[in-house]
């Protein structure tokens, strides 16, 4: 099954020079192909400069055709906040460390009007 198979390149400099040259002249055959190809590959660039050229004439009128649609409504989960499971860790922390912060400054905010109140309480005779 698993047999050695020899290698189609050349190894040393007595075999390549046995080798027989490849003609200089390539063979009627190999015009035909290579005319043949060079006909084909004119014909796709000049189908490709057509294309090119006729681009802005095409984009023109495709905006003018869809001048008065609207694009299509977005239903209302994908303009909602990603996932959490599908953001980073790194920002899920920084989330949660800025909710944090919030909820601190809450608390001050509320015990110092809970102060302010007290203190007027307590100069005002309430």
């Amino acid at each position: 099954m698993n047999q050695k198979v020899r290698t189609q390149r050349l190894r040393y400099a007595s075999d390549m020079l046995a080798a027989p040259l490849p003609s200089a002249k390539p063979s009627r055959r190999q015009i035909r192909h290579l005319e043949s190809r060079s006909r084909e590959l004119e014909e796709e660039i000049s189908r490709l400069e057509c294309t090119i050229a006729a681009a802005p004439a095409a984009m023109r009128q495709h905006r003018l055709a869809t001048r008065d649609t609207l694009p299509a409504i977005r239903p209302s989960a994908s303009r909602s906040r990603p996932a959490a499971s599908k953001l980073p860790l790194v920002q899920k922390r920084a989330m949660q460390k800025a909710r944090m912060a919030k909820l601190v400054e809450l608390l001050i905010v509320c015990g110092v009007l809970a102060a302010a109140v007290g203190w007027l309480r307590q100069w005002l005779n309430w």
